[in-house]
C-alpha cells in the first residue's frame, strides 16, 4: 500500500507524466489523477506525456487555485522516513519558486470564482534514499527559503519520482489539462540526475510555459 503523505502548505505544479526508464509503463494507472484522458508525448518535454481538452481557452483564466501538494511514497523505496516538517520544507520552496514564476501576470488566488484555474498537483512513486554523507555532502533545495528546508534537502537524497498534475475550471469543475512527467531531470554535472532541484526545475518549466500561453492567448484575443 503506498503511503500518502499530505502537504498542507499551498503549492503549484504544472506537471505531468511520462514513458521512460524511471517511468509511468503504458497501462499503468494513476493512484492521484482523477481524469484519465488518453495522454500523449510532450513536444517540448522530453520524457513527459500531456492532454488538454481541445476547446481549452486559456484566455479566460487570469487566476490559478492549488490543491494541496500530495506525496506518495513508493512501495518499495528504501528510506520512508520522510517526516511532516521535511514535508513542509520542500513543498515551501517548491511553492515560491512557482508562484515566482507565475507572478503579477498571473496571480495565485485561495478563493474560487470565474476565471480560476483550479490546479491539483503531487509527487508520486517517489523513492528516498536515506544519506551516507554529512549533510554538507548534499547539494540543498533549489530555493533555500529556511534552514530547515535547507536541511531537508541535504538529508534526504531523491531516487525516483513523477511529476502528475490535473486542472479544472475552478468554478464548473470541468476538466481542462493533464501533465504527466516521470522523468524530471537535469544534466548538470554531464549526466542525467534526479534531485530535489530538477524537480523544483521541471516545476518551474511548466509555470512558465503555461504563463507564456496563457498572455500569448489573451494579445491574441486583445
Amino acid at each position: 500500500m503506498t503511503t500518502h503523505v499530505r502537504i498542507s502548505s499551498i503549492f503549484m505544479c504544472l506537471a505531468m507524466i511520462a514513458m521512460s526508464s524511471f517511468g509511468f509503463a503504458a497501462g499503468q494507472s494513476s493512484e492521484f489523477l482523477d481524469i484519465h484522458p488518453e495522454l500523449k508525448p510532450d513536444p517540448n518535454r522530453p520524457g513527459a506525456l500531456v492532454w488538454q481538452k481541445p476547446e481549452f481557452d486559456r484566455a479566460k483564466y487570469t487566476k490559478v487555485m492549488f490543491e494541496p501538494l500530495s506525496i506518495f511514497l513508493a512501495p518499495d523505496s528504501e528510506y520512508k522516513g520522510l517526516n511532516s516538517d521535511d514535508v513542509n520544507a520542500l513543498a515551501a520552496g517548491f511553492r515560491d519558486a512557482v508562484v515566482q514564476s507565475l507572478e503579477p501576470e498571473l496571480p495565485v488566488v485561495s478563493v474560487a470564482g470565474s476565471g480560476v484555474l483550479y490546479v491539483r498537483a503531487a509527487l508520486t512513486r517517489v523513492k528516498l534514499k536515506k544519506p551516507t554523507r554529512g549533510l554538507l555532502g548534499y547539494t540543498p533545495i533549489g530555493l533555500v527559503v529556511t534552514a530547515a528546508q535547507d536541511a531537508a534537502g541535504k538529508r534526504i537524497s531523491l531516487e525516483d519520482a513523477v511529476l502528475e498534475l490535473e486542472a479544472r475550471d475552478a468554478l464548473t469543475g470541468e476538466p481542462l489539462a493533464v501533465i504527466v512527467d516521470s522523468h524530471p531531470t537535469t544534466k548538470a554535472s554531464g549526466k542525467e540526475e534526479l534531485s530535489w532541484k530538477s524537480i523544483e526545475d521541471a516545476f518551474k518549466f511548466y509555470a512558465t510555459r503555461f504563463k507564456s500561453r496563457m498572455l500569448a492567448a489573451r494579445d491574441r484575443q486583445g
